[in-house]
């Protein structure tokens, strides 16, 4: 059985995941993904980015200090879209770590980790479980609503949209 086990930084998520994971067994492919937001495109002519831009993104990335040089509104914008979608990829990867270090697939079974860029998350996650042949999607739920308080939104789209089982864990 193929489970994509969806992580996005929550505790309710990595319960969802760690409840799976008692009743995986040998043989079964556990997909890990995460999905965060793309970057922004950085400038409107599509020209190429200059050595000094990257060496800033890069800066950012490991400091979580913006550019606060750049008195351009729109540029300190994208790069606080930058700084978000760093840090979203830096949690994902954490949690791919906490997991990989479970040693799951010594014990029981195949492991794969996805990063997905994309603003989409619910449409994402239903992309990469028709993709890769995905039995059961696995979510914790979240409520950030009155209208979704019992189920969050990323969740309850998935679940109306997923050709699949989906295992929402409270």
């Amino acid at each position: 059985m193929k489970y994509l086990l969806c992580l996005d930084g929550s505790k309710k998520a990595r319960q969802a995941v760690e409840s799976t994971l008692k009743f995986v067994n040998k043989g079964d492919e556990l997909y890990f993904v995460s999905v965060y937001p793309p970057h922004p495109n950085p400038n409107e002519n599509n020209e190429p980015i200059d050595s000094s831009t990257i060496a800033k993104m890069v800066i950012e990335m490991f400091s979580g200090v913006p550019d606060l040089v750049d008195p351009d509104e729109e540029k300190l914008a994208k790069n606080e879209q930058i700084i978000n979608s760093n840090h979203k990829k830096v949690n994902a990867l954490e949690e791919f770590h906490y997991f990989n270090n479970k040693n799951l697939s010594n014990d029981k079974c195949k492991i794969h980790y996805l990063l997905v860029a994309s603003n989409d998350i619910s449409g994402s996650i239903t992309d990469v479980a028709n993709k890769y042949g995905i039995n059961c999607v696995v979510l914790g739920s979240t409520g950030t609503s009155l209208e979704k308080l019992l189920i969050g939104s990323v969740s309850s789209k998935v679940l109306r949209t997923s050709h699949c089982s989906v295992l929402i864990s409270p």
